[in-house]
């Protein structure tokens, strides 16, 4: 237990870790900072969005009047219900316009829904009628208006949103990925690799203790660092929003699409980030203590890290990745997303991953070079 403590109170003093945490926090403070100054931006473009599909239609049925008058009334009955189809699409769209500025969200949804639904039926009717939305998508708004008018919520903007949520949602993006991941275990790595560098490891190797605890005694420092910095940053990001966003019932009841069009409540996807995020933690530690004990040299560890970072970013970034597979975690809300429900088998693997790691670094631990 005391090497323990002696591994974490040296990773402390490390100014380098002291000041990432201060930076990712400052960071998550910036990030809600600008998403609360860029409401009205979001309601600006919701609104040109709407204008813009209005404008269309309207463009439209006025070509269509110009024609009826020249060939008159009467002759093309398709041209006629074209034309009043496309009247009430563009009422229907001035109504949403004007429940989207006066904030009257839950009316909103079920307009924009009504709306989709006249736009569909305009496209399958008017040839060659060119609509901002395409019909999947306007479908998958649908449905994922009708999950928020029965769940009672407003529509959120996933990229810059104060509702708690959703903007933790954002930060899981923005931190926990390849770039954040690699930065955490550099920073927390290096004073322990290092030691090989300077032979400072041979005062560790002096102590009455055995290489399983001395490679355990580290791992476990730098588990706790990194998770530290995890917790840090989620507590941070969700006392932020609570006490500075929008105020709603049941925020985490939120829906998300997962990559099988399926919904997931933004509480599901926070608590399984989480369990994948820490059990990421846990390989990544071990993997890294593995690389320090096998290559001893702190240049060398970070390039083999840096290339496999690198490598594993290109296959997540191409599909390759798999709820299963505690590497995918290194992308962590792609894996989150890939399905409803979460997997154990990805947890039982990381620690059995885990396991064989440290039991190399074990076997990579040679005393004798340092006596």
């Amino acid at each position: 237990m005391k090497i323990i403590q002696f591994e974490w109170k040296k990773l402390w003093k490390s100014k380098a870790f002291i000041a990432f945490l201060l930076i990712t926090v400052a960071i998550v403070a910036a990030l809600f900072t600008r998403n609360y100054f860029y409401q009205d931006i979001v309601k600006s473009k919701k609104v040109e969005s709407f204008q813009e599909q209005s404008s269309n239609v309207i463009a439209t049925v006025n070509t269509d009047r110009k024609t009826l008058e020249e060939i008159g009334e009467g002759v093309d009955p398709t041209l006629e219900e074209n034309i009043e189809l496309g009247l009430s699409l563009y009422q229907k769209l001035q109504e949403l316009l004007a429940a989207v500025d006066a904030d009257e969200d839950l009316s909103a949804l079920q307009l924009e829904n009504d709306a989709y639904e006249l736009a569909m039926q305009y496209i399958s009717m008017q040839e060659g009628f060119r609509y901002p939305l395409t019909e999947l998508e306007m479908q998958d708004e649908i449905k994922l208006n009708e999950e928020l008018l029965q769940k009672e919520l407003p529509k959120e903007d996933l990229h810059a949103s104060i509702q708690p949520a959703v903007f933790m949602k954002q930060v899981v993006q923005l931190l926990f990925n390849t770039f954040g991941f690699f930065i955490l275990v550099v920073i927390i790595g290096t004073p322990i690799v290092k030691e090989f560098d300077d032979r400072t490891i041979k005062l560790s190797y002096g102590l009455p203790i055995s290489s399983r605890r001395l490679v355990l005694s580290k791992w476990l420092s730098m588990v706790l660092s990194g998770t530290t910095w995890f917790g840090l940053i989620m507590l941070t990001t969700y006392a932020i929003s609570t006490v500075f966003g929008k105020e709603i019932a049941n925020p985490f009841e939120y829906p998300l699409y997962t990559e099988q069009m399926t919904f997931m409540t933004s509480g599901e996807y926070v608590t399984q980030s989480i369990i994948y995020g820490l059990f990421y933690l846990i390989v990544l530690m071990s993997f890294f203590i593995f690389l320090s004990f096998l290559l001893k040299n702190t240049l060398v560890v970070h390039i083999v890290l840096l290339i496999l970072f690198v490598i594993n970013f290109m296959m997540t970034s191409n599909g390759l990745i798999h709820f299963a597979l505690p590497w995918s975690y290194q992308e962590l809300d792609q894996t989150v997303l890939l399905r409803e429900n979460a997997s154990w088998i990805g947890a039982i693997l990381s620690l059995v991953l885990t396991g064989v790691l440290l039991l190399f670094a074990v076997l990579s631990s040679k005393r004798r070079e340092y006596r």
